[in-house]
């Protein structure tokens, strides 16, 4: 009828875990004055181009920058917590297994 609490930990320890790299690998982007938009990879920097950003307007590369920063802020410890959960959980399957 209920799900011990081992499963439990797991089960929302791989729920955080992959939100969280979902997250992190999401695409993002910023809106210029004129309404077209630039594009500044995903949290990692992957598919961000500065040069190419810099063409548009120089301003952009430490707007991209920021937003990547603030979103690796917070998503990366949903990536650890999500990871922590999944390891306490399988830890204490074995302790009570082994007992």
């Amino acid at each position: 009828m209920f799900m011990a609490l081992r499963t439990v930990t797991l089960v929302i320890g791989l729920a955080f875990l992959l939100s969280g790299l979902l997250i992190l690998f999401l695409p993002m982007s910023s809106d210029t004055p004129s309404g077209s938009a630039v594009s500044c990879g995903n949290s990692i920097g992957m598919g961000f181009d500065p040069a190419e950003v810099e063409k548009i307007d120089p301003a952009f590369v430490g707007i991209c920058g920021r937003l990547r920063s603030e979103r690796l802020g917070w998503a990366l410890p949903v990536v650890v917590g999500g990871a922590v959960l999944l390891v306490a959980g399988g830890l204490a399957g074995r302790r009570r297994s082994d007992a």
